[in-house]
């Protein structure tokens, strides 16, 4: 808490005790009032002076109202003043966090750089970034994807997105689905870009070969009986 806080929350806790204390004589002045009247009412005494006292006792009361309202509106005030300066700020910022997310899980994703080059055209400083990321976690496949994406898309070099995926695939142990994915991309630009249909074919074969038992089996075979037919 900053010094300019601390001396805030004093100065109202003042005001806070101030006008308890301005609201406790009021009313302790008011229960004395009212405990001398029922004690002269019980005891039959008359006071010739009663419509004087009952003037007194207004104005007496309306005293106590001054006293006791002004401090509590400029407390009412102050503590509003700081609510707006301080704590709406704060709930502000929760909210926002809630319905967002984290700010700080945003500002700590390593691949904004990398994201921001491509949308500049900074396709060699976006691939270097991808692949410092992917040296740092080998088991990120959409790094990896996005390079070849980005040699394939943007520079049109399907043959180095081809060697960045093969490079890949064959320097780490992937899992099932991220190894079939892999080998179906590769088989895509060698049919696409390459129109080498017996890479192809040899990629879909290595999908039955080293996948077996999996679903993508039978996309490869499904894949292998087009090209044969074709």
């Amino acid at each position: 808490m900053s010094r300019s806080e601390k001396i805030h929350c004093v100065v109202l806790s003042v005001l806070i005790i101030y006008t308890f204390i301005a609201w406790a004589g009021v009313k302790r002045d008011e229960n004395s009032l009212k405990e001398a009247e029922k004690e002269a009412s019980e005891n039959g005494q008359s006071d010739p002076w009663a419509e004087v006292k009952f003037g007194e006792n207004h104005q007496d009361t309306a005293e106590g109202m001054v006293k006791v309202g002004i401090p509590l509106l400029v407390t009412v005030i102050y503590g509003g003043i700081l609510t707006i300066l301080y704590v709406l700020p704060v709930l502000v910022d929760k909210v926002s966090e809630e319905m967002m997310g984290s700010t700080a899980e945003v500002d700590d994703d390593p691949l904004d750089e990398a994201r921001a080059a491509v949308t500049e055209g900074d396709y060699a400083d976006a691939i270097a970034v991808y692949r410092r990321f992917l040296l740092e976690n080998p088991e990120n496949r959409h790094s990896l994807v996005e390079i070849a994406k980005i040699q394939r898309d943007q520079l049109e070099s399907p043959a180095a997105a081809l060697s960045t995926l093969e490079q890949g695939l064959d320097e780490h142990e992937w899992p099932e689905d991220d190894a079939a994915f892999l080998m179906f991309r590769i088989a895509e630009i060698f049919e696409e870009d390459l129109a080498d249909k017996d890479q192809v074919i040899a990629v879909m074969k290595r999908v039955i070969s080293e996948l077996k038992g999996t679903r993508h089996v039978g996309n490869a075979a499904h894949k292998l009986r087009e090209l044969e037919e074709g």
